[in-house]
């Protein structure tokens, strides 16, 4: 193929990469079931917090007030590797797991479900209860293994892979998702700061008894209470009082994350520069100008390739660390100089 050189007019456009070291998984059992380790997650060994809890376990409904996502799935023929090693003898799945690439509608990347045929839950129900999940926390989430036994759940906090076992409620599928996003950068989890560590010091209260189990699932506690919060004008679950945990509560109003519009912005396209988003990408409206002849740095990664009519599509490698930029467009044909074509269309970046 030969060379070309592009020029193009963008609005800004921020990518954020980040390489997550190792990170022990955490196990977390469902709020009606208390949990059990499995053979691989590793439990976080933090102190237990000496506060009062507020209920044994939380019991309302979170999962009415979520609107569903619409999604699109697609069956894969081969396992991937991040679920191919908790099948067979001795895993997690002793059965055989099937594989979809799952697409929603506010989030262009596809997420991949690993289900064990002897699981609980039904592809459709997780699709469902993911998709329910807000988008500003869904992005930080990695693969998803679906598998059965007793109810309980945890998060590899170094991929974001969630782990649901039996058939876990909405309040555990947003924990897990605030796990990958508390981790999202590894060597600084919000759990760990000191902001967060004063705030629960300063409070007498936690809001149920799995919260103080340590202070970083408090955290993932308090965010499942936050999202109720912002669903429900300002108001707490009935039976449950703000003043006595008002520190943590401020703490989380303070994280840019936990407002209305960044995490139900029915997009995970949201330029809010938050490190470790499994894969940040970014839509930008702009002119692409393709020429004959290439002088940029700029080079082709494969082959135009036609997916329909009058639309194409092309990944270029940039002189950027592990970032590819995909360039979609609509064929717009310009009276130009020369050879020049021009052409209109979205860039999606994508880590």
């Amino acid at each position: 193929m030969g060379s070309f050189t592009f020029f193009f007019s963008l609005a800004l456009c921020l990518v954020v990469v980040s390489i997550s070291p190792l990170v022990a998984a955490h196990a977390h059992g469902h709020s009606q079931h208390p949990g059990r380790n499995v053979a691989s997650a590793t439990e976080i060994q933090l102190p237990a917090l000496t506060l009062r809890s507020q209920a044994t376990a939380f019991t309302f409904d979170l999962e009415s007030a979520l609107p569903p996502a619409t999604s699109t799935s697609a069956p894969l023929s081969v396992l991937p590797s991040a679920c191919a090693g908790y099948e067979g003898p001795g895993n997690e799945c002793t059965a055989n797991m099937t594989a979809a690439s799952v697409t929603f509608e506010d989030c262009g990347t596809p997420f991949t479900v690993c289900r064990c045929t002897d699981a609980n839950m039904t592809m459709a129900t997780v699709v469902d209860r993911l998709g329910r999940v807000p988008v500003g926390l869904r992005r930080f989430v990695g693969a998803v293994m679906i598998l059965g036994g007793e109810t309980q759940a945890y998060t590899n906090l170094s991929t974001g892979d969630i782990h649901m076992f039996g058939v876990t409620e909405m309040d555990t599928w947003v924990h897990e998702a605030t796990h990958a996003f508390d981790f999202a950068v590894p060597t600084a989890p919000h759990s760990n700061s000191t902001r967060w560590t004063t705030a629960t010091s300063q409070d007498s209260c936690a809001p149920d008894d799995y919260s103080l189990t340590n202070r970083v699932e408090d955290f993932a506690q308090m965010s499942v209470m936050k999202v109720y919060m912002l669903l429900h004008n300002g108001n707490l679950p009935p039976g449950f009082q703000s003043g006595c945990m008002s520190n943590q509560l401020n703490f989380m109003s303070t994280l840019p994350l936990y407002n209305a519009t960044r995490l139900f912005g029915n997009t995970c396209h949201i330029n809010d520069a938050l490190p470790g988003v499994r894969c940040v990408f970014v839509f930008c409206e702009g002119s692409l100008i393709f020429a004959d002849l290439f002088k940029g740095t700029a080079r082709p990664r494969q082959s135009w390739t036609q997916r329909e009519p009058s639309r194409r599509s092309l990944w270029v490698l940039l002189p950027v660390p592990v970032l590819r930029l995909k360039l979609r467009w609509q064929t717009r044909p310009t009276q130009g100089i020369h050879s020049t074509r021009q052409y209109t269309g979205v860039v999606s970046l994508r880590c």
